[in-house]
């Protein structure tokens, strides 16, 4: 993985700064995309509480604490309102790794091998099916709650193949490639850096967990992040993390749309 040339003579000059403010580039890039997005085909969100409302039913903000109504939005702008937010991730990546250090693939471990692909996708349907029932069974026996009730709400509005093909393509593509160069890559690695790899492997998980705003998908997100983490760690490149990201979300998006 080693870079030849000039880029072994770069200094290092990213870290916790860049994902701190990476995340904050890409939420504001986030909610600016889709308002224009919005105001652009002259939709509307129908909420009586302000964008809190409609974003946070969407996945992109649930911090509002407010009781949100039914925007009843067709199901394609999920995947539309993301561009902001994955583009603020890869735009924080790629600078922090071109300007500010050696380059994507030696700092972050951007590449990937053919055997990263069942080795990924095995250990993302085995975490999504196996893994995440094991964490929330317990608590089902105790208590009557439905982890999957917000991404159901979404996925019951799909009207049409092109609608749930945008959503396949912006959750088992999008998702999983900007996602892990940001938080397995420059998150992971710049805490890493600072703190050792057992701080960087649970921090840069609970961060993943944390941006998408779900409380009760908060466990189950960040095992996901530890083992996605622990699978950058042993492989030494994202292309492993990357595909069990795919085969993740993949289950999750096929049960909810075809299976329940």
């Amino acid at each position: 993985m080693a870079a030849t040339g000039q880029g072994d003579e770069r200094e290092i000059r990213w870290g916790l700064p860049d994902v701190l403010i990476g995340v904050a580039v890409s939420w504001v890039a986030a909610v600016v995309v889709f308002f224009v997005v919005l105001a652009a085909t002259g939709l509307e969100t129908g909420g009586e509480t302000g964008t809190g409302s409609y974003v946070g039913r969407y996945g992109l903000s649930d911090s509002t604490g407010q009781e949100r109504s039914d925007p009843a939005l067709p199901l394609w702008t999920l995947p539309v309102g993301q561009i902001g937010l994955w583009g603020g991730f890869a735009l924080t990546a790629l600078v922090a790794g071109t300007l500010r250090g050696t380059g994507l693939r030696r700092d972050f471990g951007w590449s990937m091998k053919a055997a990263d692909v069942p080795v990924g996708l095995l250990v993302g349907v085995f975490a999504q099916i196996v893994v995440v029932w094991l964490i929330y069974a317990p608590f089902q026996q105790f208590f009557d709650f439905d982890v999957s009730e917000a991404a159901r709400e979404i996925t019951d509005r799909a009207a049409t193949g092109s609608d749930i093909a945008l959503v396949m393509l912006g959750v088992v593509v999008g998702a999983p490639i900007f996602e892990e160069l940001f938080f397995r890559g420059l998150a992971l690695r710049a805490l890493e850096r600072r703190w050792g790899t057992a701080v960087g492997v649970l921090a840069s998980s609970a961060l993943f967990a944390a941006v998408h705003l779900q409380l009760l998908q908060f466990p189950a997100l960040m095992v996901f992040g530890i083992i996605a983490a622990l699978l950058v760690q042993r492989y030494q490149r994202l292309g492993p993390a990357i595909w069990a990201h795919v085969g993740f979300n993949l289950v999750a998006v096929v049960s909810l749309i075809w299976l329940t």
